[in-house]
């Protein structure tokens, strides 16, 4: 593990982010498990600490709505407008929830003005009725671009079918059978005191600052309202390994792991200096490294890898070639510079996928 702590203490000591926590396990024996510096001021870095999981919340929601499928109450091919009415025009009601669940909608990534939204306190409704009414950026199905809007509206189509609401799903229908006593979407005002505080944030310093904000926090946003500790986000993703408990059918969790978009071609959000207009992969919910997508989670990882990151400086990687499970925790916000910000995350998981092959 000192391969590990050095990266980590090196980073923190140059003041790439105040706090980290990792964990790693192969074969479901956890072989690197580490906290360093200060998760938030007056809170340091520890097991109890919970940590914005920003776009890794789309897994949970998207695990959310396959137990819907699984019960029947949607398809992967019901339109999103038999269940939205008002989603019409421009070509919306060709749009399925299948290209939700793989960003192959064509709905832009979120508001245009988002930090004013933010800034504003805007009501999660208002944030649904621009994801329903904004243009479309390409006819669906017929390229992929990463949208918060994607996973917003099938979430609401969740609450429309079940007469719920969305946290109370997540909660009953992922966050309870798997036991997790650390996850909340949204957290509690009880809970908010152990929360890490992200720099670099949109709309920092104010009351609707990403991540940092009751008002934020309080959203439970379907893309990024999630919040847990390292060791919930690894007993998460202990039930989509091989031999993993399950909340799923095996036949689910084969669809969320394995290429649903299409063959589509697009740009890869996290992937820098590949095709403009090449092949990206895309599982349910899930992000895959593929030959087509290279080095995506972890360069030592192998092409049957899928995960997903998050903007808050944490990522979630899982190899069932190798039975390997990495959870990696920082708080600093991609904002500071893309290329930075990834080269340091994925170094840090290297480090682990090495430390459990040894």
């Amino acid at each position: 593990m000192s391969n590990v702590k050095t990266l980590i203490d090196r980073y923190i000591n140059k003041g790439h982010f105040a706090g980290a926590a990792v964990i790693a396990s192969k074969d479901g024996v956890c072989k690197v498990e580490h906290y360093a510096g200060n998760a938030a001021p007056n809170l340091a870095a520890g097991p109890d600490v919970l940590w914005p999981i920003a776009s890794i919340s789309k897994i949970f929601s998207v695990s959310m709505v396959m137990r819907l499928v699984e019960q029947g109450e949607l398809t992967l091919n019901t339109l999103v407008h038999q269940v939205l009415p008002r989603f019409t025009g421009d070509g919306r009601e060709r749009v399925r929830l299948r290209h939700l669940l793989t960003h192959t909608s064509g709905i832009i990534y979120e508001s245009p003005a988002m930090e004013a939204r933010l800034i504003a306190q805007t009501p999660m409704s208002a944030l649904i009725d621009e994801a329903m009414t904004a243009p479309l950026l390409f006819a669906p199905g017929s390229s992929l671009a990463y949208a918060d809007y994607n996973t917003l509206l099938a979430g609401h189509m969740a609450e429309v079918v079940t007469g719920r609401s969305f946290a109370d799903l997540v909660r009953e229908w992922v966050i309870e059978p798997m036991n997790l006593r650390n996850t909340f979407m949204p957290p509690p005002a009880s809970e908010l005191g152990r929360i890490a505080k992200v720099r670099a944030v949109m709309a920092e310093g104010t009351d609707g600052a990403m991540y940092n904000s009751a008002y934020a926090l309080g959203l439970g946003h379907p893309a990024f309202g999630t919040v847990a500790t390292v060791r919930d986000l690894w007993q998460f993703a202990q039930h989509f390994a091989p031999n993993g408990p399950r909340i799923h059918s095996e036949a689910t969790i084969r669809a969320m792991t394995t290429d649903q978009a299409g063959g589509v071609l697009g740009q890869h959000i996290s992937l820098a200096g590949t095709p403009p207009n090449g092949r990206v992969p895309w599982g349910l919910g899930w992000g895959l490294q593929t030959i087509d997508t290279p080095a995506l989670f972890c360069d030592l990882a192998s092409h049957r890898t899928f995960g997903h990151g998050g903007a808050s400086g944490c990522q979630l990687v899982i190899d069932p070639a190798e039975n390997i499970i990495i959870a990696v925790f920082s708080n600093t916000h991609v904002r500071i510079g893309r290329d930075m910000w990834y080269r340091q995350l994925q170094s840090m998981i290297n480090a682990c996928y090495a430390q459990c092959m040894n």
